[in-house]
């Protein structure tokens, strides 16, 4: 089945002018993307080496269709905040999504503020200009803002390993650093807070208890650069040549 994208236009929230996704053809099929099998990867640099696109981005808006409320295709609308590989700064992206798989690379709805993360996607088939799409854990290793304005990633994170070395205990003043986790059983929330090595914080009013669990450590992200292992191409001045 094929997906007709017409010119998408966005209007970031954090400025006025408006953003075009140009096509270089007319139809792009989710079934080359569905046919796709994630990557067996287990160290940043080998996921960068696989990525087309490589860089800290923020949600700015999602638009995907749904089958008893579960998302079935779509978009994700990503600005890119620190680019890496393949990305310009403040340059907006697509992420086509298509599926039910685990792995498939939705993005959570914006709330607030769009949640940010550090992402390796491929170049979409079709060749439309900013359209990617990626796998589940690898297009969205979360990053939070700490008290102190830097961007962190949030670990322990998925599949990759990180040395233990870099990982520091982190004060976070992100609206994404704490989970809701009222609803959870006390099992689950002490299994989450385990894995992820979350505080679970109570609270309560007259009536009921709200449980919450924040995530206190990560990686400061100018730390995680040299763990990506990028290869830089030479610059050649025309008096070198």
């Amino acid at each position: 089945m094929k997906l007709l994208i017409s010119l998408l236009f966005i209007t970031l929230s954090s400025s006025a002018t408006e953003i075009t996704f140009s096509q270089n053809r007319s139809e792009i099929s989710t079934q080359e993307i569905e046919g796709i099998k994630a990557p067996i990867l287990k160290t940043l640099a080998e996921v960068t080496q696989w990525a087309d696109l490589v860089a800290v981005a923020q949600v700015d808006d999602i638009e995907y269709e749904q089958v008893r409320k579960l998302n079935a295709k779509g978009y994700a609308f990503l600005n890119i905040l620190v680019p890496y590989k393949g990305a310009s700064r403040d340059k907006p992206i697509a992420v086509i999504a298509t599926g039910f798989e685990d792995n498939v690379c939705y993005y959570p709805d914006r709330v607030n503020e769009g949640e940010r993360f550090l992402v390796f996607l491929k170049k979409a088939p079709g060749e439309f200009d900013n359209v990617y799409y990626g796998f589940k854990p690898f297009c969205q290793f979360q990053v939070l803002l700490s008290d102190l304005g830097q961007y962190i990633l949030r670990t322990p994170i998925d599949i990759v390993k990180i040395p233990k070395d870099l990982i520091e205990p982190h004060q976070f003043n992100d609206p994404h650093a704490m989970v809701d986790a009222t609803l959870w059983t006390s099992i689950s929330r002490q299994k989450y807070a385990d894995k992820y090595q979350c505080k679970i914080i109570e609270t309560e009013d007259e009536f009921n208890k709200y449980y919450y669990l924040r995530y206190t450590k990560g990686v400061p992200i100018y730390k995680v650069r040299p763990l990506l292992k990028i290869k830089y191409k030479p610059r050649i001045s025309s008096k070198q040549m």
